[in-house]
């Protein structure tokens, strides 16, 4: 056998072993990534639960208080007509300007009373909805305030080692 071809194959052995030394290496970096990242997924997941589940309450809550708040406004706005069609009845009744402005202040008590109590009503609701969504968004993050006291594999990780740096091997020389 020649000295090249002696030569050829020692570098060809050489790195066959050299691969597959970088190979196994790269495999098990990636098994112990693919570890890691499993346990963080694992470690989270009960948070995202708690974060979707409160993003649902408050949306619950949100769409209960709009609802409310809704059906607040229409009745609201039933009573203002109810109050422009007693006036126009009024207005129909007056034969003298003097008994219009009487028949039209009369009423100003009332209205007015009305429309704060329905200020008030409106209010109320809007404080309700406040205090549902206070309460979802205190027991959110007690979930996650206990979440996080909960060991998890993914932050109780060991330090790496340190590794010692090697030096490449030469390659064998030809006498």
């Amino acid at each position: 056998m020649s000295l090249s071809t002696q030569f050829a194959l020692a570098a060809a052995r050489f790195l066959q072993e050299r691969t597959q030394a970088y190979g196994s290496r790269a495999l098990r970096v990636a098994r112990h990534g693919a570890v890691r990242a499993v346990e963080r997924m694992e470690a989270e997941g009960p948070r995202i639960s708690a974060l979707a589940e409160a993003g649902l309450k408050a949306s619950e809550a949100s769409f209960r208080g709009l609802d409310r708040l809704v059906r607040h406004g229409l009745a609201s706005a039933k009573g203002a007509l109810d109050d422009g069609a007693e006036r126009l009845r009024l207005t129909a009744r007056s034969e003298t300007f003097a008994e219009l402005y009487d028949a039209q202040r009369a009423t100003l008590p009332a209205s007015r009373a009305r429309i704060a109590k329905e200020l008030e009503a409106a209010w109320a609701i809007v404080l309700l909805t406040g205090q549902e969504l206070a309460g979802v968004a205190r027991s959110a993050r007690e979930d996650l305030a206990q979440s996080r006291q909960q060991p998890s594999h993914a932050r109780a990780r060991k330090p790496r080692a340190k590794r010692a740096t090697r030096r490449r091997a030469a390659l064998p020389h030809s006498p």
